[in-house]
C-alpha cells in the first residue's frame, strides 16, 4: 500500500544503520502458526497486562528481552514463549523471519516463527498476560481488515499497518511483522 512508504523507507534506513542495533537491547518474538487438520491455519497472538511501560496492553507475539542465561536469540525466544504462555518449543526449529527496532523501548527485535501441528494447552503467566488470541491466517491475509494507524517517528507522524481483530488495535512491530509476512507483495 502506497500510504505505508514512509514507514518503509524508515525501516529500509534503520536496517542499514549498525549503530542503532549495536546500542540496543536484544529480543525475540516467535510467530507461532498453529496448524491442525480440518481447521484453518491460525497464529498465535497474546495480549499483555496493564501495567507502567511502553507495551502495556498491547496485542503482541509471545517474546521479550534477551537474558544473560540465554545463548542466542533463538534461546531467547523459546524461553520467553514458555514463560509467558507454558509452550516449550525447540530453539532449533524456530525459523527466522525477520528484525525490527523498537524505539520506544530501544529493543532490537528478532522474530521468528514455528509451526505445530498438536492442539497446545496453555499455561498463561497471569503476571504478564491477559489474553492468548489464535487469530485466522486469513484475517491477516484480507486486505480488507489491513488499516493505516498514525504513530510518531523522530517528530514526525508518518502512518504504519495496523489490525483490528474483534475489537483489538493490533500495531506496531506486530503488525509490521503479519504485514510483512500476508502482504510481502506490497513491499
Amino acid at each position: 500500500m502506497k500510504e505505508f512508504e514512509q514507514f518503509r523507507s524508515i525501516y529500509r534506513q534503520i536496517l542499514l544503520k549498525p549503530e542503532i542495533k549495536a546500542q540496543a537491547i536484544p529480543a525475540a518474538v516467535v510467530v507461532l502458526f498453529l496448524e491442525l487438520p480440518e481447521q484453518d491455519p491460525q497464529v498465535l497472538l497474546i495480549e499483555r497486562n496493564q501495567y507502567d511501560g511502553h507495551h502495556s496492553g498491547q496485542m503482541a507475539l509471545p517474546g521479550g528481552k534477551m537474558d544473560s542465561t540465554d545463548l542466542d536469540l533463538r534461546e531467547a525466544a523459546a524461553r520467553e514463549v514458555l514463560e509467558e504462555i507454558g509452550v516449550e518449543i525447540n530453539p532449533t526449529s524456530l525459523d527466522y523471519i525477520t528484525e525490527h527496532w523498537i524505539h520506544v523501548s530501544n529493543y532490537w527485535m528478532t522474530a521468528f516463527s514455528i509451526r505445530i501441528n498438536k492442539k497446545l494447552t496453555y499455561d498463561l503467566n497471569k503476571r504478564e498476560i491477559n489474553r492468548i488470541f489464535e487469530i485466522p491466517v486469513s484475517f491477516f491475509q484480507d486486505p480488507a481488515n489491513l488499516q493505516p494507524f498514525e504513530v510518531s517517528y523522530d517528530g514526525n507522524k508518518i502512518l504504519s499497518p495496523s489490525f483490528v481483530y474483534e475489537g483489538n488495535l493490533i500495531w506496531g512491530a506486530t503488525a509490521l511483522i503479519m504485514y510483512q509476512l500476508f502482504h510481502a507483495e506490497d513491499n
